[in-house]
């Protein structure tokens, strides 16, 4: 156990290195509401304190335009206009950011407008940059519903990275401490590492959280699953601090323990589930988006490390 122990901290020590010549940033998404000027807040405080500049975005959509009745010439084209308006907004927003007091050095912000759908030209320029995060704003129709994928929902279908939905009034300032909910899957163990790495950088603290549901009579299977996942995870990474709440849903335990840990932002994992399956099971994630009550650190499934 000694030699794991000393291999994993060689392996973060190297990433540690390796992340420090590797130029980091977040990539921030606007539309200019009162949403995403909070995520950009708050995302303009991750980057300071993890050494990453930001790319501020505004994809405007494409709309198709015609001349006017009797007419055969078309107007000044609709792009340029729409591109100058987008770019003129985006400096307005750069001036208004660079104005927020930080500790230590502010990062660069790079203003950039994108025409077309949103999570296409979202996933493409993230992955060109190599984003170490997707920070945007969040509200009640971010997730949409069953037919129609609300903006962080669609976002979270097409990218490779995490991504930070925040919400009207969310904290920004102070980022001390992290809940991330676990549904005691092997697939949260890198997450939980990644998240690891995040905390350590804000000099903040990390919780694993997981929502055991109420039974009248003890079920011993489940309380076997989160005693053996808690004692593999303090092997893996000693630091990391646990709390199991039980409720009848699991949003409910996440408040719970979001009160009584006082939590900055709350992480978990992200996976996509067939159209029908959320008729019949909960969705944490659509209740969460919609309540605003804090900032989401959302990972898709196939959220790769550096890809």
């Amino acid at each position: 156990m000694t030699f794991i122990m000393f291999v994993l901290h060689n392996i973060q020590e190297l990433r540690s290195i390796i992340d420090f010549f590797v130029m980091k940033n977040v990539l921030v998404l606007t539309d200019f509401k009162a949403a995403a000027k909070c995520a950009a807040e708050q995302a303009l405080t991750i980057a300071a304190q993890i050494n990453a500049e930001i790319w501020l975005v505004n994809v405007y959509p494409i709309t198709p335009y015609l001349p006017p009745v009797g007419s055969a010439v078309l107007p000044e084209t609709t792009a340029v206009q729409k591109r100058r308006d987008s770019l003129l907004k985006l400096n307005r927003e750069v001036r208004r950011l660079e104005r927020i007091k930080l500790p230590g050095q502010k990062p660069t912000i790079r203003p950039v407008a994108l025409e077309g759908q949103l999570a296409d030209r979202v996933a493409e320029f993230a992955h060109r940059k190599k984003s170490r995060l997707i920070a945007m704003g969040a509200s009640k129709k971010s997730y949409g519903d069953p037919l129609f994928s609300g903006d962080v929902k669609a976002v979270l279908h097409h990218v490779g990275c995490p991504v930070l939905a925040t919400p009207v009034n969310a904290n920004y300032l102070n980022i001390s401490h992290i809940l991330f909910a676990t549904d005691l899957a092997t697939a949260d163990e890198p997450v939980i590492g990644e998240l690891l790495d995040l905390t350590a950088r804000l000099k903040g603290q990390l919780t694993i959280g997981h929502v055991s549901p109420k039974v009248l009579i003890p079920d011993f299977a489940e309380q076997e699953r989160v005693a053996a996942f808690s004692q593999k995870i303090k092997s893996l990474y000693p630091a990391v601090r646990h709390a199991n709440v039980r409720a009848s849903k699991v949003v409910e335990g996440l408040e719970m323990l979001e009160q009584e840990k006082q939590v900055d932002i709350l992480a978990l994992r992200y996976r996509k589930h067939p159209f029908w399956y959320h008729l019949f099971h909960e969705n944490p994630l659509k209740e969460l988006l919609s309540s605003g009550r804090l900032a989401l650190l959302i990972f898709p499934d196939k959220t790769l490390r550096n890809e």
